[in-house]
């Protein structure tokens, strides 16, 4: 008795299918980069008394926030550590406009003790329409601020101060190529 395997192409077009897309996945994971840049108009201004070396990291977060805040900050702490030669100034971006002086105060005071960090506030709508822009959760309800959900970028601006680096995470192999970008497109 001769029994006939029928060729299944259907599901080898899904094992092809999954291959193509994991394959492309691992592609952008090693060769594409996570960050992307925006011009910005109102910067050279806003951080007009920041050394002109530094480096400014802008991580916007909600005040009491239990979850993502503490780990981005902590991220922002290392990123500090493992470049030391490098000039940065740490911005928390207060994403509620309700929120008191007092009470950013005391949520920055535990960080403050190991990284130097300044509370900023948007200082024009046209700004926090830029910080949203870029990708900041900047609730407008109280429902909202409440759910303690929001994203986790990070903004990247050069001393020069002509543009905002958006970043998923603080990653080594982004802020190298940010810097040679920087180094070669002066």
């Amino acid at each position: 008795m001769e029994v006939q395997t029928k060729f299944n192409w259907k599901r080898w077009v899904w094992v092809f299918a999954a291959l193509v897309v994991f394959g492309f996945s691992f592609y952008l994971q090693i060769f594409g980069s996570s960050y992307r840049k925006v011009s910005c108009d109102f910067c050279k201004i806003r951080f007009q008394s920041e050394l002109n070396s530094n480096w400014i990291i802008i991580y916007p977060g909600l005040v009491g926030c239990g979850k993502k805040c503490p780990l981005a900050l902590e991220a922002l702490r290392q990123f500090r550590n493992r470049f030391p030669k490098t000039e940065f100034s740490f911005y928390f971006l207060v994403t509620d406009p309700k929120e008191t002086e007092e009470a950013i105060g005391e949520y920055l005071a535990y960080y403050q003790k190991s990284l130097q960090i300044t509370a900023l506030r948007s200082s024009s709508e046209a700004e926090k329409r830029f910080y949203r822009r870029l990708g900041a959760y900047l609730p407008e309800h109280e429902i909202l601020k409440q759910r303690d959900e929001h994203g986790t970028q990070f903004f990247l601006i050069p001393p020069k101060r002509e543009f905002v680096y958006t970043l998923p995470q603080l990653k080594e192999k982004d802020w190298v190529k940010i810097q040679n970008e920087i180094l070669t497109h002066p």
